[in-house]
């Protein structure tokens, strides 16, 4: 958990910066973090991180266009030294806040301020709340800690308010799953998963949107927005029927690949994992050249370790329940073979 003593310092930097750019990984999670600073401070740039695994140097492109005087990486677990030390040759401090294991070298670490809620790992949407507490923000913080199936301090007040949209007697993972929170979470999801010219309008739209509703409401704003969502959303349903089609009752893995146009592995697994919770989950996105992977399930963080373990290039990584993984195309096989292995094994 993140002390109060933490939370001031990140507030102090956030008051500092006249100028700040916000990096937020390309989740609800990093999403919601993102609007919930950027509103209460009421200035910065947000831009989506979409380099896997870690921040890359590429982003020094960002704080050079905006000219920024601070950089503030958000739910994103490492970060890469060539784009530290960038901003330490630009005089732009960094602030990092996050609830992932991080791998990013200690030296690294020291030439940033760092704030991590490891061990109680609550999300970095619940740590951005904290920081400003504004009533008028609760509700995006909700969706992202739903968004990463988490149920906040402040859920039953949230239900008092709004008893159509959450159930906080539920768990977080079935919250996701079942009340209108959830489907805000996986249309914002698909929103991010937009143009980037979209993406830009969607949340200069969050910025100054009052509630859940001017969301869930079709208009003139959030006509793009709902057009991709029941696109997309069809495309899921989809893959998510073959899927379940596919299912061995008999097997305690669910291993399914996809490919097309879109990637959407995590939204798929989560819904898998959700119909079949005693079954690891393991949703694959085949590419020409990687395969994106979404895992899920009682080991899902030691089996994603252990499969990568020895393939060149492949990386992966998460939450002990829920994590991701990027294998090379000429890798896959091994990883499947790999993941088999470790499923069928004793524990």
């Amino acid at each position: 958990m993140i002390s109060q003593e933490q939370l001031q310092e990140i507030r102090d930097n956030l008051e500092m910066s006249q100028n700040p750019l916000f990096l937020f990984d390309n989740d609800v999670d990093g999403l919601c973090a993102f609007l919930i600073l950027q509103r209460a401070l009421g200035r910065g740039k947000g831009v989506a991180i979409k380099s896997f695994p870690d921040l890359k140097e590429q982003y020094l492109g960002k704080v050079d266009e905006f000219n920024s005087d601070s950089v503030f990486v958000l739910d994103k677990s490492d970060i890469s030294p060539e784009f530290v030390d960038g901003c330490v040759e630009r005089n732009v401090p960094i602030t990092m806040v996050d609830h992932h294991p991080c791998e990013t070298s200690k030296e690294v670490l020291e030439k940033i301020s760092y704030y991590n809620s490891l061990p109680s790992a609550e999300p970095t949407t619940y740590i951005a709340q904290s920081v400003f507490k504004k009533k008028e923000d609760r509700w995006l913080a909700m969706i992202g800690c739903t968004g990463d199936v988490f149920t906040p301090d402040f859920a039953q007040d949230f239900e008092q308010e709004n008893p159509e949209l959450f159930n906080s007697s539920i768990s977080a993972f079935e919250a996701l799953h079942t009340t209108e929170i959830g489907k805000v979470v996986r249309m914002l999801n698909f929103g991010l998963m937009d143009t980037i010219t979209n993406v830009v309008k969607l949340t200069k739209y969050l910025f100054t949107a009052k509630s859940v509703y001017d969301l869930l409401e079709e208009n003139e704003y959030t006509k793009q927005f709902h057009k991709r969502y029941s696109e997309l959303f069809e495309f899921y349903k989809k893959q998510v029927g073959k899927a379940v089609d596919g299912i061995d009752t008999d097997s305690p893995i669910i291993f399914f690949t996809y490919s097309g146009q879109m990637s959407m592995s995590s939204e798929i697994a989560n819904r898998l994992y959700f119909l079949y919770p005693e079954k690891l989950t393991v949703v694959c996105y085949k590419r020409p050249d990687k395969v994106n992977v979404s895992i899920r399930g009682k080991r899902a963080l030691e089996i994603t370790k252990k499969s990568v373990d020895g393939i060149e290039d492949a990386t992966g990584g998460g939450h002990v329940e829920a994590t991701g993984a990027r294998i090379p195309i000429d890798g896959f096989e091994e990883f499947k073979a790999n993941v088999l292995s470790l499923v069928n094994s004793p524990q």
